[in-house]
């Protein structure tokens, strides 16, 4: 292997100036527990194996269940957001569900609006729809039957807003065979479409009354879910309560969902919401660091954990403008990754508790262990090495370096300032001077979806996909005939389309093959720089059972999680006739 490491004092010197440095950054009551961190990972590994037990049974019925979200609006017209998927369907969801604890190693789908699919040919598929289906008893819609129709009139509505635009880019025609058949026509060949179909990350199903109906789904927000919306109030918060017409039964044949209603709280950051966990006004929320974790264990000691390695979503990268120089001459770009230590950004970030992270998932890559989520599997471009990437920014015809600028913006959840600065600091060390430009949240969101252009560089989550399929994280992602909506950064490689096209066309022997191969070949090109990628903090209270697979990975992105979660006796009592109770 091709690499220029760093004498071991080197390393060590980095390491221990780069401790300090973070350590600085803290408040001062936080810096005993960087030294403390290996000790809790340690303590997290024996106390909560990463498949969660399962609960007892029967569940019990009643109570409200309190989780955290950020909507602005709850209408799937103007926004994706996945809390929308309590009230309305999409034709199939992943299982999320505590009495199936095999989902923890093996993707299942959970059949909802659909029951079956059909593969006619790999550009034509036919889905059957699950009988006596009720949209929510209210006007204008009146609890009456979804069928087919409904189903075709929803796709035509939402499949090109960019919000659906990666779960529904291959449909290109969707024909109403019967009452309760569709059949979808692609644009393209893909032999797995229908897994390009589950959860709410493609079109909900939606009433044509209620859309078109004074206020549309703002007003009227109408579907087939396991709740209905009672109360919303913006910036505050939702108040959500069972559909007694929901169609879903447990594996026991019992009705869902067990709870009587979902009350949202609509929260800024999260300091408040550690303080409403502890109050018992939060029953499941998301950790999104180990020191906040730790910080709840210890004053929350009955909470229950969930912790998994990301499958791939929440990591830690940067997007480039590939078209422009001087981020078009790959050298450039194998040299901004090789200038950044990712076991500093660990340390920095989640105080080493995180895997790196490469291209896409490791598990689309065939790499399955832990074991194998290392740097020799990434390979040189993502190794440290500033004097490898000054060697190749001075052939690149930049022996000073050169002047970029990186936007970021604050996102609960997530540390960026942390992240920018330490990139800066790395890139400086090579000669790449950094100008820092921090932007509203909602513009950066923009960017990050591709709507609007970023400058130069921008620090991101990775574009994403909904489930663990190679079509909606790689493909889509780099392949050179799709928008900047879902390539992000503009990606034009011939080579690289015909190996996603092989991908595409392979009926699956290949398969596996081809994926690595595309692996190797974007490990190389550094179209996109990525780091590490922390694990997944879910927390409830001890009285608070509420499924989860490694696939969802906060409170909202599996909020149907709801619809089979439930509370103990030893649950607060809550009303529910308003929000603010």
């Amino acid at each position: 292997m091709k690499t220029a490491l760093l004498s071991l004092a080197t390393v060590v010197f980095s390491l221990v100036f780069w401790s300090s440095w973070a350590l600085a950054q803290e408040k001062p009551g936080d810096a005993p527990f960087a030294y403390a961190a290996p000790a809790f990972i340690k303590e997290l590994d024996t106390r909560y194996p990463a498949q969660p037990p399962v609960p007892p049974s029967p569940p019990r019925y009643g109570g409200v269940l309190h989780f955290p979200a950020v909507v602005r609006a709850f209408d799937p017209m103007v926004g994706y957001r996945p809390e929308l998927a309590l009230v309305w369907d999409t034709l199939t969801e992943w299982e999320a569900t505590w009495y199936f604890p095999e989902v923890q190693r093996t993707p299942m789908i959970r059949k909802t609006l659909a029951t079956s699919w059909e593969m006619v040919n790999p550009s034509t598929w036919i889905f059957k729809l699950r009988q006596g289906v009720k949209f929510h008893n209210r006007p204008p819609v009146n609890g009456r039957e979804m069928t087919a129709e409904d189903v075709k009139y929803s796709y035509e509505l939402l499949k090109d807003k960019a919000q659906y635009s990666t779960r529904a880019a291959l449909v290109k025609t969707i024909t109403v065979v019967d009452r309760y058949t569709v059949k979808f026509e692609l644009s393209m060949a893909d032999p797995k479409f229908y897994l390009n179909v589950v959860d709410s990350l493609s079109p909900v199903i939606v009433p044509r009354e209620a859309v078109e109906a004074p206020g549309g789904l703002a007003e009227n927000p109408i579907g087939t879910g396991a709740f209905m919306l009672k109360e919303f109030s913006p910036g505050e918060g939702a108040l959500l309560v069972k559909n007694p017409d929901y169609y879903l039964k447990d594996k026991d044949g019992r009705p869902l969902p067990y709870v009587d209603a979902v009350r949202l709280y609509f929260t800024k950051d999260a300091a408040t919401e550690s303080a409403l966990f502890r109050s018992k006004q939060l029953d499941v929320m998301r950790v999104s660091t180990l020191d906040q974790l730790y910080a709840l264990m210890r004053t929350v000691p009955d909470l229950m954990l969930y912790r998994v390695p990301s499958f791939g979503w929440g990591d830690y990268g940067m997007s480039m403008a590939i078209d422009k120089a001087p981020f078009k001459d790959l050298r450039v770009r194998q040299a901004l990754s090789m200038a950044i230590n990712r076991d500093i950004v660990s340390e920095v970030i989640n105080k080493g508790d995180a895997a790196l992270y490469g291209p896409f998932p490791w598990a689309l890559a065939g790499f399955t262990k832990r074991a194998d989520y290392s740097y020799a599997n990434l390979g040189p471009n993502y190794q440290y090495n500033p004097k490898e990437a000054k060697q190749l920014l001075a052939a690149a015809g930049y022996p000073n370096g050169f002047e970029m600028e990186l936007e970021w913006a604050e996102f609960q959840g997530w540390d960026f300032n942390a992240f920018v600065q330490l990139i800066a600091r790395f890139y400086g060390d090579i000669g790449v001077r950094v100008k820092l430009r921090q932007l509203e949240t909602s513009t950066w969101l923009s960017k990050a979806a591709g709507v609007q252009p970023f400058n130069q560089m921008l620090a991101a989550l990775s574009p994403i996909g909904a489930g663990p399929s190679f079509m909606d994280w790689v493909y889509l992602r780099y392949h050179g005939s799709f928008p900047k909506t879902m390539n992000r950064e503009g990606i034009s490689d011939p080579k690289l389309d015909d190996l996603l096209t092989s991908w595409r066309t392979d009926p699956g022997d290949k398969r596996p093959q081809l994926q690595r191969a595309t692996w190797d070949h974007l490990r190389k090109n550094v179209y996109r720089i990525t780091t590490i990628v922390p694990p997944h903090y879910r927390i409830t209270q001890s009285y608070a059972y509420a499924g989860a697979n490694p696939y969802c990975w906060f409170p909202g992105y599996c909020s149907y999680e709801a619809k089979t979660a439930w509370l103990t006796d030893k649950a607060p009592g809550r009303k529910f006739d308003k929000f603010a109770q």
